[in-house]
């Protein structure tokens, strides 16, 4: 279970880990389900009803959607889904193919600020593969709330948001015992939707506009 967490950290989908480790991913998801649900047990709060096992898979929902949770007082696991109609309106847009486009994930600390989406203590960027859906974010701080965008960058280095997750708090660190990473309750507030330059022609949490691109 070690290398398949690593795997996932890395980058890796869980067709490319079953691959990789010669298994099915029938069985990659099974033990994938009976850890969480380990870990669920261990932890001093009930696992959120928000998040099931299924939602950190593959399963698709066609939904736009940026889901973020704690994993521990410093890390973060997130999982995404894009559907085929955003990916053409960021295609028409751009004037490219999706899988061209740089994909990068924005970490907004927002500790104590009752976030507006433009109002933030810091916020820093990392790049993520083409293929990921999820991705665990390391170095933050116990006790914090954060927000998280997932976009692509403009040729003028411009950072464009098309997904923003809900606000999660890592818990303090005094919860979690030395050497114990573990799954927590998410406490979950409704997403600031983000601003784009685009806007109202193109909007990552809806489709309802329409606009001549060219």
């Amino acid at each position: 279970m070690t290398t398949i967490l690593a795997l996932l950290e890395a980058g890796k989908t869980q067709k490319e880990i079953a691959e990789q480790l010669g298994i099915p991913v029938g069985r990659l998801r099974y033990q994938l389900t009976n850890y969480r649900k380990s870990q669920a047990s261990r932890a001093l709060t009930p696992a959120p009803p928000e998040v099931d096992d299924y939602a950190l898979l593959d399963e698709r929902y066609e939904l736009d959607r940026l889901v973020a949770m704690p994993r521990d007082a410093e890390s973060l696991y997130v999982y995404w889904e894009l559907t085929p109609e955003l990916i053409g309106m960021v295609e028409s847009h751009f004037g490219c193919s999706w899988s061209v486009l740089p994909k990068r994930l924005r970490v907004y600390d927002v500790s104590f600020v009752h976030f507006k989406g433009d109002n933030f203590n810091r916020y820093w960027d990392f790049d993520v593969t083409q293929e990921a859906n999820n991705w665990f974010v390391n170095g933050v701080a116990p006790a914090c709330s954060y927000v998280i965008d997932y976009g692509t960058v403009a040729l003028d280095g411009r950072f464009i948001t098309l997904l923003r997750s809900n606000s999660v708090q890592t818990p303090p660190r005094e919860e979690q015992r030395e050497g114990e990473s573990r799954w927590v309750r998410m406490e979950v507030s409704q997403a600031i939707e983000p601003q784009t330059s685009w806007q109202p022609f193109f909007n990552g949490y809806s489709l309802s506009a329409q606009a001549d691109l060219d």
